[in-house]
């Protein structure tokens, strides 16, 4: 049945992009990649902000173009905010501006232009929705780069690219499908095995390494960053078991799929793989300790009490189902957290609990 849920979820099928416009997307990436490296981060946000909107919105509402041929432009236009968005510190008040620039690209739709016939008005409806009201391929894109580049590209770029996705995604950006960037992110350093480091060796970008040579230190920095800034996100929607993505990307990792919890969960988001997230942090927390790796440590710290804090704030649904699970799970030692917020007492004997919930 997946197969035919992806269908639905995917883009319409359609024609292979001419070799006219695949060249010049190459040349486009290209041009980006050189103002990047000479450091020209401003004039490149300009030209995304202002000339690639206007190219898009002059072909389709003044020359007439189908939507069709704007969608290079498009893709243009999230390759350079990709390219920012990793570049530029995610500490900078230049880095907030990107996400601002976003929710007034979103702010500018739906475009539209009179019908012919002078009946009604044609919207630009891509096969990923209006312009710019939906921001199509957004989502498409960038999980996409995520996929191809986030094991190579360096650790501060990481992260800077990590917290800007987080960053649109608490703002509900594209109806939550940017959180699925983050369920990409945690299956791979939540729910596969993984050494948490093995050497001596700095986060540097290497284009040799693929997503199996990553290690937890490359990855949790940009965890817990979507941790802290869309919590909320991320616990609502584990909440309503939210799986609004294709079943290659919902699909927990192997480690998750084999626990007693992930056998109670469905795929996507889900109060179970919520649990196994931060039982996988506690337990990556001891790990660090007991390695002496303190960065590691204090992070992994930093994800549990961000998860605890939005999840008590919220009297979320995910302590309710913890407190109807059975006593093996309540006496998880790595889910202490949550035996805190139901409210157990650990002097009190499981008996006397089970007791009290059902009375």
């Amino acid at each position: 049945m997946d197969h035919l849920r992806d269908s639905l979820l995917s883009s319409l099928p359609r024609d292979s992009p001419s070799i006219g416009a695949m060249d010049y997307a190459r040349r486009d990436r290209e041009s980006t990649r050189q103002s990047v490296a000479r450091g020209d981060f401003e004039e490149l946000r300009q030209a995304a902000f202002y000339n690639r909107t206007w190219v898009v919105t002059s072909r389709f509402c003044d020359i007439g173009a189908g939507v069709d041929s704007v969608e290079v432009h498009v893709h243009s236009l999230w390759y350079i905010y990709y390219e920012l968005s990793r570049h530029i510190s995610s500490q900078s008040p230049e880095h907030e501006g990107l996400v601002l620039d976003i929710l007034r690209i979103q702010g500018m739709g739906p475009l539209n232009r009179p019908a012919r016939g002078n009946s009604g008005v044609d919207i630009a409806r891509t096969v990923d929705g209006t312009l710019w009201t939906d921001l199509p391929f957004l989502v498409g894109d960038m999980t996409s780069f995520w996929i191809e580049h986030g094991a190579t590209m360096s650790g501060t770029h990481r992260l800077n690219l990590a917290t800007f996705l987080a960053k649109l995604a608490s703002a509900r950006v594209a109806k939550d499908r940017m959180c699925q960037i983050a369920l990409l992110l945690f299956r791979n350093v939540f729910e596969t095995s993984l050494e948490l480091r093995t050497g001596d060796e700095s986060d540097g970008e290497d284009l040799n390494r693929g997503m199996r040579q990553l290690e937890v230190f490359h990855l949790l920095p940009a965890a817990v960053a979507w941790l802290k800034i869309a919590a909320h996100n991320l616990a609502l929607l584990s909440e309503v078991c939210w799986s609004d993505c294709p079943s290659h990307i919902s699909q927990g990792g192997e480690d998750f799929l084999e626990s007693e919890l992930g056998r109670r969960s469905p795929a996507g988001f889900s109060p179970w793989r919520y649990m196994f997230w931060m039982k996988r942090l506690h337990e990556i927390q001891g790990q660090a300790k007991e390695a002496g790796e303190k960065t590691l440590e204090e992070l992994a710290a930093d994800g549990i009490e961000y998860m605890s804090n939005t999840i008590q704030s919220r009297n979320s649904e995910i302590i309710r189902a913890f407190k109807s699970a059975d006593s093996a799970l309540h006496q998880d030692p790595h889910l202490s957290c949550l035996r805190n917020l139901a409210g157990f007492d650990d002097d009190e004997p499981e008996e006397s609990q089970e007791i009290a919930r059902e009375s």
